[in-house]
């Protein structure tokens, strides 16, 4: 077989092979799904081996296709090795783009000391951070509309069949805080999660920090009965600083709202971080950004 003449072919047909997809190797590859289908098609032909079976959910791979997607695996993956250990590592001329998804709440207490140290190590990326709700991040790493995602582990609901890989980045441990004043006031005589029920309380609302809290007070058989719920940091902030009641937070917002950790006796919950990439389309600027997050912490 002449390789020149069917190299495209073949990568296309590892593209399509590899998304599981023609649609999906559509957004990954900004080619047509009908041309993709025309190029295994056209490598059908050349080969003269069937690759896939189209199906009504989409296509199976054949014998000969599974054995000629592992090998173009295994190829392409030791090219792309290649390619990062010897020419782009540590490039800082490297150009590109990379979409980073989180929600609000992590944007604001964690992602800027990320892309801070991100920037400085590869000045010419461009970084474009896209926020919304955990489903809908967790929704946009499947569907290729971001290149990594990070946000807390609790919310991160992939498993291994969907090729994705998540890595912890760190935990960080919840408390109740209130404005400065407040705690001037009542401070002291705040000492565990059971006196919390004389005061007004506002914590998240639907969340992983919200389950887990939930979980500690079942299990102590007690109940806050909270004045509100709200589903941004910054605003439980404002609200609590205004109001003279009691937020729920993360230790590491505390600080940067101007607010006073309660000291109670019991241990709250902790909450873990996590960043999530696509094992098999991962490209050489979102591994340079994960490199980098890992050894920021």
């Amino acid at each position: 077989m002449d390789i020149r003449g069917n190299l495209t072919l073949l990568y296309d047909f590892y593209i399509v092979a590899n998304a599981k997809s023609f649609n999906k190797a559509e957004e990954i590859s900004n080619l047509s799904a009908s041309n993709l289908s025309r190029s295994v098609k056209k490598l059908e032909e050349n080969l003269q081996v069937k690759l896939i079976n189209s199906n009504n959910k989409g296509f199976q791979l054949t014998l000969d296709g599974e054995k000629l997607f592992k090998q173009l695996d295994s190829l392409f993956n030791e090219f792309n090795s290649f390619i990062d250990s010897n020419i782009n590592d540590n490039d800082i001329n490297l150009v590109g783009s990379i979409n980073i998804g989180t929600t609000r709440n992590i944007a604001d207490n964690f992602l800027e000391k990320y892309i801070t140290i991100f920037h400085k190590q590869y000045p010419n990326i461009k970084i474009k951070i896209t926020i919304d709700s955990a489903s809908n991040i967790n929704k946009y790493l499947l569907d290729h509309k971001i290149d990594v995602l990070i946000d807390y582990m609790q919310q991160i609901n992939f498993t291994e069949k969907y090729d994705l890989k998540t890595l912890a980045l760190g935990r960080f441990q919840t408390c109740f805080a209130s404005s400065q004043d407040f705690y001037n006031k009542n401070g002291k005589k705040i000492k565990s999660i059971n006196d919390l029920k004389n005061y007004d309380i506002v914590i998240p609302g639907a969340s992983r920090r919200r389950q887990m809290l939930d979980a500690l007070l079942q299990s102590k058989n007690l109940e806050l009965n909270p004045i509100c719920e709200m589903p941004d940091s910054k605003l439980m902030a404002d609200f609590i600083k205004s109001n003279d009641c009691i937020g729920y937070f993360i230790k590491e917002e505390v600080d940067s709202y101007d607010l006073k950790e309660l000291n109670l006796d019991e241990e709250l919950p902790k909450n873990e971080i996590g960043i999530s990439y696509n094992k098999n389309t991962i490209n050489n600027i979102t591994k340079k950004f994960i490199e980098s997050v890992l050894n920021s912490n």
